[in-house]
Protein backbone atom coordinates (compact mmCIF):
# COMPACT_ATOMS: atom_id res chain seq x y z
CA UNK A 1 0.00 0.00 0.00
CA UNK A 2 1.51 3.37 -0.83
CA UNK A 3 1.49 6.06 1.73
CA UNK A 4 -1.48 7.90 -0.04
CA UNK A 5 -3.55 4.57 0.70
CA UNK A 6 -2.40 4.41 4.17
CA UNK A 7 -3.33 8.39 4.35
CA UNK A 8 -7.01 7.73 3.05
CA UNK A 9 -7.65 4.75 5.21
CA UNK A 10 -7.09 7.19 8.43
CA UNK A 11 -8.43 9.88 7.35
CA UNK A 12 -11.59 7.63 6.73
CA UNK A 13 -10.86 5.61 10.06
CA UNK A 14 -10.82 8.77 11.86
CA UNK A 15 -13.64 9.79 9.92
CA UNK A 16 -15.78 7.19 11.73
CA UNK A 17 -14.60 7.36 15.02
CA UNK A 18 -15.82 10.79 15.21
CA UNK A 19 -19.55 9.38 13.93
CA UNK A 20 -19.55 7.06 16.55
CA UNK A 21 -18.06 8.99 19.30
CA UNK A 22 -20.43 12.07 18.50
CA UNK A 23 -23.37 9.93 17.90
CA UNK A 24 -26.32 9.89 20.52
CA UNK A 25 -29.10 7.70 21.78
CA UNK A 26 -31.93 9.69 23.07
CA UNK A 27 -33.80 8.27 25.82
CA UNK A 28 -37.47 9.85 26.43
CA UNK A 29 -39.62 9.18 29.01
CA UNK A 30 -44.02 10.44 29.27
CA UNK A 31 -45.84 10.24 31.98
CA UNK A 32 -49.46 11.36 33.09
CA UNK A 33 -50.91 12.71 36.17
CA UNK A 34 -54.47 13.46 36.28
CA UNK A 35 -56.70 15.24 38.93
CA UNK A 36 -60.35 14.64 39.21
CA UNK A 37 -62.07 16.92 41.61
CA UNK A 38 -66.02 18.34 42.18
CA UNK A 39 -65.63 22.17 42.49
CA UNK A 40 -68.12 23.85 45.30
CA UNK A 41 -70.44 24.82 42.42
CA UNK A 42 -70.96 21.13 41.70
CA UNK A 43 -68.98 21.33 38.00
CA UNK A 44 -66.93 17.93 37.46
CA UNK A 45 -63.44 18.83 36.73
CA UNK A 46 -60.29 17.03 35.39
CA UNK A 47 -56.74 18.45 35.31
CA UNK A 48 -54.13 16.79 33.23
CA UNK A 49 -50.86 17.23 33.08
CA UNK A 50 -48.55 14.99 30.69
CA UNK A 51 -44.60 15.39 31.63
CA UNK A 52 -41.84 14.83 29.32
CA UNK A 53 -38.21 13.85 29.97
CA UNK A 54 -35.90 13.53 26.74
CA UNK A 55 -32.16 12.72 27.78
CA UNK A 56 -29.47 12.27 25.35
CA UNK A 57 -26.76 9.93 26.00
CA UNK A 58 -23.14 9.14 23.68
CA UNK A 59 -23.11 5.91 22.26
CA UNK A 60 -19.51 5.18 22.49
CA UNK A 61 -18.74 7.42 25.57
CA UNK A 62 -21.76 7.54 27.76
CA UNK A 63 -21.79 10.85 28.52
CA UNK A 64 -24.96 12.94 29.26
CA UNK A 65 -24.90 15.84 26.89
CA UNK A 66 -28.42 17.08 28.51
CA UNK A 67 -31.84 16.22 29.34
CA UNK A 68 -34.91 18.35 28.51
CA UNK A 69 -38.00 18.76 30.75
CA UNK A 70 -41.44 19.56 29.34
CA UNK A 71 -44.89 19.31 30.36
CA UNK A 72 -48.51 20.46 28.67
CA UNK A 73 -51.93 20.67 30.57
CA UNK A 74 -55.55 19.91 28.93
CA UNK A 75 -58.84 20.61 31.36
CA UNK A 76 -61.66 18.97 30.95
CA UNK A 77 -64.77 20.25 33.00
CA UNK A 78 -68.44 18.47 32.96
CA UNK A 79 -66.96 15.54 31.07
CA UNK A 80 -66.21 16.96 27.42
CA UNK A 81 -68.41 19.76 27.81
CA UNK A 82 -65.66 22.54 27.89
CA UNK A 83 -62.05 21.59 26.69
CA UNK A 84 -58.87 23.46 27.31
CA UNK A 85 -55.71 22.35 25.99
CA UNK A 86 -52.95 25.08 26.97
CA UNK A 87 -49.70 23.50 25.27
CA UNK A 88 -47.13 24.70 27.74
CA UNK A 89 -49.33 27.22 29.72
CA UNK A 90 -50.03 26.18 33.33
CA UNK A 91 -53.60 26.58 34.45
CA UNK A 92 -54.19 28.83 37.65
CA UNK A 93 -57.79 29.79 38.00
CA UNK A 94 -61.15 28.88 36.30
CA UNK A 95 -64.23 31.48 36.92
CA UNK A 96 -67.42 30.46 36.22
CA UNK A 97 -69.86 33.46 35.20
CA UNK A 98 -73.60 32.87 34.70
CA UNK A 99 -73.10 32.55 30.59
CA UNK A 100 -69.55 31.62 30.12
CA UNK A 101 -65.98 30.49 32.16
CA UNK A 102 -63.04 31.88 32.17
CA UNK A 103 -59.19 30.71 32.65
CA UNK A 104 -56.00 32.22 34.00
CA UNK A 105 -52.90 30.38 33.10
CA UNK A 106 -49.23 31.33 32.97
CA UNK A 107 -47.22 30.83 29.89
CA UNK A 108 -43.52 30.71 29.59
CA UNK A 109 -42.39 32.66 26.50
CA UNK A 110 -39.01 33.46 24.19
CA UNK A 111 -38.64 37.08 24.50
CA UNK A 112 -35.03 37.81 21.89
CA UNK A 113 -33.03 40.45 22.96
CA UNK A 114 -31.48 42.62 20.33
CA UNK A 115 -27.78 44.36 20.69
CA UNK A 116 -26.96 46.73 18.04
CA UNK A 117 -23.77 48.42 17.71
CA UNK A 118 -22.29 50.08 14.97
CA UNK A 119 -20.69 46.48 13.23
CA UNK A 120 -23.43 44.24 13.55
CA UNK A 121 -26.79 42.62 15.16
CA UNK A 122 -26.26 40.61 18.43
CA UNK A 123 -29.50 38.23 18.80
CA UNK A 124 -29.94 37.21 22.62
CA UNK A 125 -32.76 36.28 24.43
CA UNK A 126 -34.57 35.20 27.61
CA UNK A 127 -37.51 33.97 28.93
CA UNK A 128 -40.43 35.63 30.76
CA UNK A 129 -43.69 34.31 32.40
CA UNK A 130 -46.60 35.69 31.54
CA UNK A 131 -50.34 36.04 32.69
CA UNK A 132 -52.99 34.99 30.26
CA UNK A 133 -56.45 35.62 30.49
CA UNK A 134 -59.25 33.92 28.15
CA UNK A 135 -62.46 33.47 27.75
CA UNK A 136 -64.68 30.29 26.51
CA UNK A 137 -66.82 31.04 23.59
CA UNK A 138 -69.95 28.44 22.83
CA UNK A 139 -71.22 28.55 19.33
CA UNK A 140 -72.53 24.99 19.59
CA UNK A 141 -76.23 24.34 18.90
CA UNK A 142 -78.95 21.49 18.93
CA UNK A 143 -77.47 19.16 21.75
CA UNK A 144 -74.37 20.46 21.09
CA UNK A 145 -73.75 18.98 18.38
CA UNK A 146 -73.13 21.40 15.50
CA UNK A 147 -71.08 24.64 15.74
CA UNK A 148 -67.71 25.56 17.71
CA UNK A 149 -66.54 26.28 20.97
CA UNK A 150 -63.46 27.80 21.46
CA UNK A 151 -61.01 30.06 23.85
CA UNK A 152 -60.41 33.81 23.04
CA UNK A 153 -57.66 35.92 25.17
CA UNK A 154 -59.06 38.30 27.17
CA UNK A 155 -57.76 41.84 29.11
CA UNK A 156 -56.82 41.24 32.77
CA UNK A 157 -59.17 44.01 33.13
CA UNK A 158 -62.43 42.60 31.70
CA UNK A 159 -61.28 39.61 33.82
CA UNK A 160 -61.25 41.13 36.98
CA UNK A 161 -64.59 42.91 36.21
CA UNK A 162 -66.17 39.77 35.36
CA UNK A 163 -64.11 38.32 39.06
CA UNK A 164 -66.65 40.62 40.87
CA UNK A 165 -69.41 38.97 39.75
CA UNK A 166 -68.68 35.72 39.14
CA UNK A 167 -67.09 32.60 40.94
CA UNK A 168 -63.11 31.76 40.80
CA UNK A 169 -61.52 28.48 41.60
CA UNK A 170 -58.14 27.27 42.01
CA UNK A 171 -57.06 24.64 39.18
CA UNK A 172 -54.64 22.02 41.09
CA UNK A 173 -51.42 22.20 38.96
CA UNK A 174 -47.78 21.61 40.28
CA UNK A 175 -46.74 25.05 39.78
CA UNK A 176 -43.51 24.85 37.87
CA UNK A 177 -44.36 28.29 36.52
CA UNK A 178 -44.97 30.67 39.18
Amino acid sequence: MTIMHKSIHLVYASMVLLLFSTNCTHISNESTDTVSKILPNGQHLVVEKINKESTSIGIITKHNYGTTHSFSYSITLNDEDINWSGGSGEPKHLLFCKDTVYIHYLKKKWVEDFLIDSLDVERNGHFEIKDVYQKHIDKRYFFKLFGDAYWVETTLKNYMKQKLVCNEFEVPNDNELY
